[in-house]
C-alpha cells in the first residue's frame, strides 16, 4: 500500500442532521402511539369522554441544546393526574365534601375526604411504547439516508 493514498469525504454535519430529524420523527411517533394506547387501554368507566379527549401531544419533539423534546400526556384536566397516580382528595374551603348519593334523586352524603385509587392511563401506555423509541428512530434513520 506503499504510495497509496485515498481520501475520506467528511458528511458529519449532514448526518448529524439526519439523526436529529431521525430523533424528532421518532419521539413524535413514540408519543403519537402512546396518546393512542393511552386512551384505548385505561381501566376507568368514561362517562363524558372528556378526560380520554384531552389525552395527546402537548408540545411536539423538537431539537434543544441537550437533546431531543416533546411532550404528551392529559391536557387542561385537573382530575386527569388523580386518576393516573390515585390520591386523597380532602375540602379546602369547606368543612366537608359533597358526594352525589346514588340512592336518593339529588341528594349528597358528606364526607371529610375521599381516597381515588390510581387508574393509571399513560404510564401503561408509555411502558408500552417507549421500548419502541429506538427502533422508530433507527427506520427513520435508514429512510432518510437512503434519499439522496
Amino acid at each position: 500500500m506503499a504510495g497509496k493514498s485515498k481520501s475520506l469525504k467528511w458528511f458529519g454535519k449532514a448526518v448529524t442532521a439526519k439523526m436529529e430529524q431521525a430523533q424528532i420523527l421518532g419521539v413524535n411517533q413514540t408519543m403519537a402511539a402512546s396518546a393512542a394506547e393511552a386512551k384505548q387501554n385505561h381501566t376507568w368507566q368514561n362517562r363524558t369522554g372528556t378526560l380520554e379527549g384531552s389525552i395527546d401531544i402537548a408540545e411536539y419533539a423538537k431539537a434543544e441544546a441537550d437533546g431531543v423534546h416533546g411532550t404528551w400526556g392529559a391536557r387542561d384536566i385537573a382530575y386527569a393526574r388523580i386518576h393516573e397516580l390515585g390520591g386523597v382528595i380532602k375540602p379546602k374551603r369547606a368543612k366537608a365534601l359533597a358526594i352525589p348519593d346514588p340512592k336518593k334523586a339529588g341528594g349528597v352524603i358528606l364526607v371529610q375526604s375521599v381516597t381515588i385509587p390510581a387508574r393509571p392511563y399513560l404510564r401503561p401506555a408509555a411502558d408500552t411504547q417507549y421500548p419502541k423509541l429506538a427502533s422508530r428512530i433507527r427506520k427513520a434513520f435508514e429512510k432518510a439516508s437512503k434519499k439522496k
